[in-house]
C-alpha cells in the first residue's frame, strides 16, 4: 500500500555507554529548505525485525521516546502507548510483548539523544517509536535525531525505528498547505535518508479539525496535549499504519554509513574532572584553617555521587529525597535522614548532571548558571557536606534565583539541617524562603560545631506537582573550618 499523501488538506514546551567519541563524515548540509509533504504514513524499510519476532511468537520490547504527550500516552487505554501495546497483543497472542514509556515532559530530541542510552537502550528494545515534533519547535534538530539513529543501530542494527508526529495548534496552517511543520520536516528528512518509517498522527488529526469533524477544544484543552478524543484520533493513525509497517518479512540488519550532519559526533568525549579551585571568604572574627568549596558538577565533580578529598575522605555527596516527603517549606524537609541517606543520585554523563530515579536532573552543571541544585520529577536533591575533621565551621551560601517553568507566585524554600554521628534525626540550622517572583536567591551565613563525620544537608523545597522541575542557579557553598589555638 502506498503512503496516503495530503492533497491540500491540510511548534513548544520543552548510564551512558562507555565509548570513545565517534565522528562520522557528513553527506550534505544539515538544513534544507525544501518542504516535506504531510502524509498519514510512509513505510520505507518498515519494521521487518519486529514483524519477524512477533510472527515467531518471540518476546519483544517496544519503547516510546518523547515528551509530555508521550508520557500521557500511558495514562488511559486510548493513549497511543497503551493502545499500541493492546493492538500488538490482540494480533500476536503468542508473543510476549513488553511496552516501555520513556517520555519526559517538556523535553525535545536534544535531551532525548543525550538520555537515549540510559532510558531506551538499557531496555534492549526491538523497536523504538520517537515523538518530538512539538517540543523541537522551530529548532533544526537534524543532528539530534541522527544521534538517536546511530546510537540505536550501533548497539543493535536489528532494532526497528519509527518517527511519528504529534500536533500543536500552530501546526494547522502547515498541514492545511499539505506540508509538515518545521520540526517534523527536519525529522522526516532524517527518516527518508535512513529508510525509517513515519506515522502522521498529526496529519490525521489536523484533517479532522480543519474539516469540522472535531473542534480544537475537543481535541485538546490547551495548545498541544490531546484529550481522550484527541488520543483516539492518534490511535486511528497507528491502526492504519501498523499493518503496513509490520508486513511479514524475514528481517534485516539496518545499515549506517554517511550522515546528513557533517562530522556527526554520536558520542561526545567523556568528561574529565578539573581540579577544584581554592576558595575563601573573610570571617567576621578569627581565621580559617581550611576552606571547602562546593565542586561544580560536570566541571569538578563527575561520575560518582560522592566527592572525596585527595586522601579519600568523603566531603560532599548528592542524595535523593522522595518528593512526597517535601513540601513542608519550613526547613524540616529531609530532617529524617533515613529517607535519603542511602539513596544516591545517578550520574548522567551526557546531561552534565546528577539525576533522580526517573531521569530528571536534581544537581547540574548547566552552562553559565553552574551549578543548579533543585528537584525534578519524583525526587528532591539533598546536597550533603561531611566534616573531614572536628571543629567550628562557618558556612556561606549564595545563589541566583530559583528558576522553574511558570508558577511565578509559588513559595520555595532552602533548608539547612545538621546531623550528628549516626543519628537519623537532624536539627534545623537555617532556612531561606521566598516567593518565586521576588527572584532574590539564597544568601545566608551561619556557624556550627561539627565533629568528624557529622553532616550538614542542604535541601531545596517546594510544594508543586511532580512534573514541575526547578532549582537555584549559580549555587555557591563554601565551608570554612575555624583555626583554633595551637593550629
Amino acid at each position: 500500500m502506498k503512503p496516503f499523501i495530503a492533497g491540500g488538506l491540510f511548534r513548544l514546551f520543552a548510564g551512558i555507554a562507555a565509548m570513545t567519541p565517534l565522528i562520522l563524515p557528513g553527506a550534505e548540509t544539515a538544513k534544507e529548505e525544501k518542504e516535506m509533504p504531510a502524509r498519514l504514513f510512509t513505510v520505507r524499510d518498515g519494521m521487518p525485525n519486529l514483524a519477524a519476532k512477533l510472527a515467531a511468537g518471540k518476546p519483544v520490547t517496544v519503547v516510546f521516546l518523547g515528551g509530555s504527550i508521550t508520557v500521557m500516552g500511558s495514562y488511559t487505554q486510548v493513549g497511543y502507548v497503551s493502545y499500541v501495546g493492546k493492538w500488538l497483543r490482540e494480533r500476536y497472542p503468542g508473543a510476549s510483548i513488553r511496552i516501555r514509556n520513556a517520555g519526559v515532559p517538556g523535553t525535545g530530541s536534544d535531551y532525548g539523544a543525550k538520555r537515549y542510552d540510559r532510558d531506551v537502550l538499557r531496555h534492549n528494545p526491538d523497536a523504538v517509536f520517537v515523538e518530538f515534533a512539538v517540543n523541537d519547535g522551530t529548532t533544526d534538530r537534524t543532528r539530534e535525531m541522527e544521534r538517536i539513529v546511530h546510537k540505536t543501530w550501533q548497539k543493535n542494527p536489528g532494532t526497528d525505528l519509527v518517527f511519528f508526529y504529534t500536533l500543536d495548534k500552530s501546526h494547522l496552517k502547515d498541514y492545511q498547505a499539505g506540508r509538515l511543520p518545521f520540526a517534523a520536516a527536519c525529522h522526516e528528512r532524517v527518516a527518508e535518508f535512513y529508510g525509517i518509517p513515519t506515522i502522521g498522527t498529526a496529519f490525521l488529526a489536523a484533517g479532522k479539525i480543519q474539516s469540522g469533524e472535531i473542534p480544537w477544544k475537543t481535541f485538546s484543552g490547551d495548545t498541544c496535549h490531546p484529550s481522550a478524543a484527541g488520543f483516539r484520533i492518534f490511535d486511528e493513525a497507528f491502526a492504519s499504519a501498523l499493518p503496513e509497517l509490520l508486513r511479514p518479512n524475514a528481517g534485516f540488519q539496518h545499515k549506517l554509513g554517511r550522515s546528513i550532519t557533517p562530522n556527526l559526533e554520536v558520542y561526545p568525549p567523556r568528561l574529565k574532572a578539573k581540579p577544584l579551585p581554592q576558595a575563601s571568604f573573610p570571617l567576621a572574627k578569627g581565621e580559617a584553617a581550611a576552606f571547602y568549596p562546593l565542586p561544580a558538577p560536570a566541571e569538578h565533580w563527575v561520575e560518582g555521587p560522592v566527592y572525596k578529598t585527595q586522601d579519600g575522605k568523603t566531603l560532599w555527596s548528592i542524595h535523593l529525597l522522595p518528593r512526597s516527603a517535601a513540601g513542608k517549606l519550613d526547613g524540616t524537609a529531609g530532617i529524617d535522614r533515613s529517607l535519603w541517606a542511602e539513596k544516591f543520585a545517578e550520574w548522567f554523563e551526557e546531561g552534565h548532571c546528577f539525576s533522580g530515579t526517573d531521569g530528571m536532573s536534581v544537581f547540574s552543571g548547566a552552562e553559565k548558571t553552574s551549578p543548579v541544585l533543585g528537584m525534578g520529577g519524583k525526587e528532591v536533591a539533598v546536597l550533603c557536606f561531611t566534616a573531614p575533621e572536628s571543629g567550628d565551621y562557618v558556612f556561606r551560601v549564595r545563589s541566583g534565583p530559583f528558576r522553574m517553568w511558570a508558577n511565578d507566585g509559588s513559595t520555595v524554600a532552602f533548608g539547612v539541617l545538621k546531623f550528628s554521628g549516626k543519628q537519623n534525626a537532624g536539627e534545623k540550622l537555617a532556612l531561606h524562603r521566598e516567593i518565586r517572583k521576588e527572584e532574590r536567591g539564597v544568601s545566608m551565613e551561619f556557624e556550627t560545631r561539627l565533629e568528624k563525620g557529622d553532616q550538614v544537608a542542604f535541601v531545596p523545597d517546594l510544594k508543586l506537582p511532580n512534573y514541575i522541575r526547578g532549582g537555584w542557579h549559580r549555587l555557591q557553598i563554601t565551608a570554612a573550618l575555624r583555626k583554633t589555638a595551637g593550629k
